[in-house]
């Protein structure tokens, strides 16, 4: 008894002093030693602990007649899993953050900001469909990832949008808006009515031929189209930056607009819309003159043919202005429409421009657009005749502005010789394959437009490149003003051969026509021909039909 004894106050001595037991009891046992352990005061007690930081540990003798029963405080093993579980369950946080972030960013930039994009891109397309300024940029698709098909729709309706803008033109984009802005909003989506009724709207109407188009195309042949792409590219260009749209493409003929808001009854009012006009014009035959070699330079059996048929020739075009009413709408079938006008209007900048021919001029006025001129142009435009376009219409004036397009207008200094080589293909198809001059070398490679020079202060012809119509010159044109007509030396050198004491003379002239005074007038137009040394075409024609109407009489 005494052995066991001592076990039992062995176990009870080492559970004391190698663990954290708080309380020891004992059962089975008949002395008053063996009902409980004297436990250090500095230990918490069982009741101080929660039931999860207590452990307990029975331990009896062989027999199963006594029982030692100890509770221990296991406090800080529980702290220290807990803080384990804390620091795991971090990690699964963080683990799942990083993933989540992973994956977000992949949908961002792969689906969802391409959609966004999209959908951005649209409500720009229906709220301006010209709109040359679209928050998504070419270089921005570039920059995606080329193998998604988010970038490929992404890009395929940014082209959609250029062809739309170029297709349908600034008639077109009423038709544009209306009709995305139904299926954004879902009215109709899936319902397109293109045939329905059209806008009336105020607008300059500008009709342009190319001359001696016939024989051009005749000797051209299949490049006739760089020809006219040519021509096109100076003419659109020049127009969109004097606030004009192109509308029609006609083979030689182009129909250009200006739309103008009648409530401004004064040429400042409406922004000198007749002004910009003009002078688009002008500035067009004047860049088509010094650079005749971009337009007129093609593969040498084509340019032998041209130069056979019309030696030394030279691009020219006719204009004619007119400002009146149009229709503006789709006009077609459901197989195909245009976007245009439907007007006499239209008809009547045709008829001017058909009427430039007889006159010698390549301009001509009418006279409801020669009243939307400031008072800074005005005075440079003379009136040739007054006509009826019709036995019904009434009697009206028409004007131009003089212009002298034999004179040699200087080039810019970043100007570069080309050649054309053609040759005909195994297929029968014709290549055209462009080399630059011997004066390639000394050009810059900069892409930045030169400085302009102090002769042509208003216009900036950047460094060309390589297209597949030529050696492209671009231009730049600064904000219009008025002075543009004093301050341009193009503009006044196109006029400098009519002089005031002309123009006096010829007023004159022209008010005796009016007037039915023939012998008085025939003096004028007589003289202002011969101060002209014979080349006026306007006296020719009316010295021509003054003499005709005398003969009647």
């Amino acid at each position: 008894m005494s052995a066991s004894l001592r076990n039992w106050q062995f176990e009870e001595a080492y559970f004391i002093k190698t663990s954290k037991c708080i309380m020891l009891s004992y059962d089975g046992f008949t002395d008053e030693e063996h009902t409980a352990a004297n436990i250090p005061q500095d230990r918490a007690t069982p009741e101080s602990l929660r039931s999860i930081e207590k452990s307990y540990l029975q331990i009896t003798d062989s027999g199963g007649q006594f029982y030692m029963s100890a509770y221990f405080n296991i406090s800080s093993k529980v702290q220290e899993v807990a803080l384990a579980e804390i620091l795991l369950t971090c990690f699964v946080i963080l683990l799942l953050a990083a993933g989540t972030i992973t994956f977000s960013r992949d949908v961002n930039s792969l689906v969802i900001i391409p959609i966004e994009k999209m959908l951005q891109l649209v409500r720009e397309i229906i709220a301006n469909p010209l709109c040359n300024n679209f928050s998504l940029k070419p270089e921005e698709i570039d920059d995606m990832d080329d193998g998604m098909e988010t970038t490929l729709l992404l890009g395929t309706l940014s082209k959609i949008a250029g062809l739309m803008k170029v297709g349908f033109g600034e008639a077109g984009a009423e038709i544009i808006g209306k009709h995305l802005d139904m299926g954004y909003n879902g009215d109709g989506a899936s319902c397109i009515n293109l045939l329905g009724n059209g806008s009336r709207i105020q607008a300059i109407f500008a009709f342009c031929d190319v001359r001696n188009f016939t024989d051009t195309t005749e000797c051209l042949q299949e490049e006739v189209m760089l020809f006219v792409n040519r021509i096109a590219h100076i003419l659109h260009s020049i127009t969109v930056q004097c606030g004009g749209a192109a509308n029609k493409n006609i083979g030689d003929a182009f129909l250009l607009t200006w739309k103008v808001d009648t409530d401004n009854v004064t040429s400042a009012d409406h922004k000198y819309s007749g002004d910009r006009a003009l002078y688009s014009l002008l500035k067009t035959m004047v860049e088509l003159s010094r650079h005749n070699d971009f337009v007129s330079h093609f593969s040498p059996s084509a340019m032998t043919a041209l130069y056979e048929r019309m030696p030394g020739y030279k691009c020219r075009i006719g204009c004619g202005l007119h400002f009146g009413w149009g229709i503006e709408g789709a006009i077609g079938s459901n197989e195909k429409i245009d976007a245009s006008y439907v007007s006499p209007h239209v008809n009547w900048a045709e008829y001017l421009e058909s009427s430039t021919k007889k006159y010698e001029v390549p301009l001509l006025m009418s006279e409801h657009f020669f009243r939307l001129l400031s008072p800074e142009v005005t005075k440079y435009c003379r009136q040739v005749d007054i006509i009826k376009n019709g036995p019904d219409e009434e009697l009206s004036r028409v004007f131009t502005y003089d212009t002298d397009l034999n004179i040699e207008f200087d080039k810019p200094e970043t100007h570069v010789p080309f050649i054309f080589e053609s040759k005909r293909n195994s297929d029968g198809s014709l290549s055209t394959t462009t080399t630059l001059g011997a004066r390639d070398s000394l050009l810059s490679s900069s892409s930045s437009p030169p400085p302009a020079s102090k002769n042509t202060p208003l216009l900036k012809s950047q460094t060309r490149h390589l297209d597949v119509i030529g050696d492209v010159p671009h231009f730049y044109l600064p904000t219009f003003t008025v002075q543009i007509w004093e301050s341009d030396e193009d503009m006044v050198r196109l006029r400098q051969h009519f002089t005031e004491k002309c123009r006096a003379i010829w007023s004159n002239g022209i008010e005796a026509y009016s007037n039915g005074d023939w012998n008085t007038a025939a003096e004028h137009f007589n003289h202002v021909l011969r101060m002209s040394k014979n080349t006026d075409g306007p006296s020719r024609y009316l010295l021509k039909q003054i003499e005709e109407h005398l003969i009647e009489i």
